[in-house]
């Protein structure tokens, strides 16, 4: 009898915590936009793949916050944002 747990056909899809996590300066590039602008797109998105660091308190320095987003939340909110009712 053939063991159906490690079937060729089986696909297995990363969860969000094991995908590589990339800056939004990747993003920018990829996508031919500013930093700026993929920093707008994604400062009130949150779920999986979107990964926020506050770095606070640094002696008389600004604060501010790193964000490092997984390729599953990039290609959801680029599809947001790209949509064709968007798009003038």
């Amino acid at each position: 009898m053939r063991d159906q747990s490690k079937s060729p056909l089986t696909v297995s899809v990363p969860q969000a915590f094991e995908e590589r996590h990339y800056p939004i300066a990747y993003w920018a590039r990829l996508w031919g936009f500013s930093q700026k602008t993929v920093r707008e797109w994604f400062r009130d998105e949150s779920g999986a793949g979107i990964l926020r660091q506050p770095n606070v308190g640094r002696r008389s320095k600004r604060d501010y916050t790193t964000i490092t987003i997984a390729a599953s939340a990039a290609a959801r909110v680029y599809a947001q944002r790209t949509a064709k009712d968007l798009v003038h």
